[in-house]
């Protein structure tokens, strides 16, 4: 009989051991927030013909910019503005500082930095199709 008991016993601490361990505490991570969200449109530039001022806004967030990378339809040349961290208000028009040959396509934009109001990181695409 006492045999029994401590068997009993030792299953009782192995079950309840088990249990404990399996459904601990386990932390929930939080959601990543989808990325902010880039409007790109382009306007002629009124000194060549040929060219294009690209201009955008952030339609989600403020948020502090820390590079942009321009990519051509063809994907020949990339070039990248680092912007160190400066900030964007929300809603608000911006030009890129230089003018690109209008070329036919699918121009992309790849913006990189953090919100405004928590500082949480984000890499965002956006597009803007050109015509001649």
């Amino acid at each position: 009989m006492k045999k029994f008991n401590v068997l009993f016993i030792i299953g009782v601490l192995f079950l309840t051991t088990a249990f404990i361990l399996s459904s601990g505490c386990k932390k929930k991570e939080d959601p990543v927030p989808d990325p902010p969200t880039f409007i790109m449109s382009a306007t002629p530039d009124p000194n060549n013909a040929n060219a294009v001022f690209f201009l955008f806004k952030c339609t989600t967030n403020d948020v502090k910019l820390t590079k942009i990378i321009v990519t051509d339809p063809m994907s020949l040349f990339s070039d990248p503005y680092d912007l160190q961290g400066a900030s964007f208000l929300q809603n608000t028009v911006y030009q890129f500082g230089n003018s690109y040959i209008k070329e036919s396509g699918t121009w992309t934009f790849s913006f990189t930095g953090n919100r405004s109001n928590d500082n949480s990181g984000f890499v965002s695409v956006g597009t803007v199709v050109l015509s001649k």
